[in-house]
């Protein structure tokens, strides 16, 4: 769970190029310029934007970070067709993050849960799926509760502090499904 605020606010930094950090200017550099991914399928944008994010093959959490990133990125890229990766609007830059921060989650809660999710499935593979499906959609509406209260209540999301909201934002949605087991 830890390494997914970092990656979302990874994202966050590569996708909001053109996009200020709340007081006009942009202060830092992405880590990748976009520009160069002019032309790439959708999923191979997300691939150099997960390598560019969590560089290496150094530990399974890893590979599960950028899985997560290459998930969110092209999900958001294929259902924008039109959206062009060289000046991505802000609401997609900010999807591409919940994303990220919801499908890390998922897949920190299904290592946790999938075994029993596949018992209580009696091994029918669709209802499974189902299942899997139902989650994850439902992981990702609770990431995006959090973060319209976030909003709300006068957060604004920029490069300088993507990461840290990504933490908050975590810690909220974790609390949610910790108070299930009380």
């Amino acid at each position: 769970m830890q390494k997914g605020p970092a990656a979302a606010g990874g994202v966050y930094n590569i996708l909001s190029l053109g996009h200020d950090n709340g007081d006009g200017q942009r202060t830092d550099r992405p880590l990748l310029d976009v520009r160069s991914l002019a032309g790439l399928s959708h999923r191979e944008v997300a691939e150099r934007i997960a390598e560019a994010v969590n560089p290496g093959n150094v530990s399974l959490d890893d590979a599960a970070v950028r899985e997560s990133i290459v998930d969110a990125v092209s999900s958001v890229l294929d259902e924008n067709q039109d959206a062009d990766i060289t000046n991505l609007p802000a609401e997609l830059s900010e999807e591409c993050y919940l994303r990220t921060l919801s499908n890390t989650a998922f897949n920190v809660i299904i290592a946790d849960i999938g075994a029993s999710l596949q018992r209580g499935a009696s091994n029918n593979a669709q209802l499974h799926n189902d299942r899997l499906k139902e989650v994850k959609d439902y992981v990702r509406e609770a990431y995006r509760s959090q973060m319209a209260k976030l909003k709300s209540g006068g957060q604004t999301l920029t490069n300088a502090t993507s990461t840290a909201i990504a933490r908050s934002v975590t810690a909220m949605v974790m609390d949610i499904f910790e108070s299930y087991l009380e």
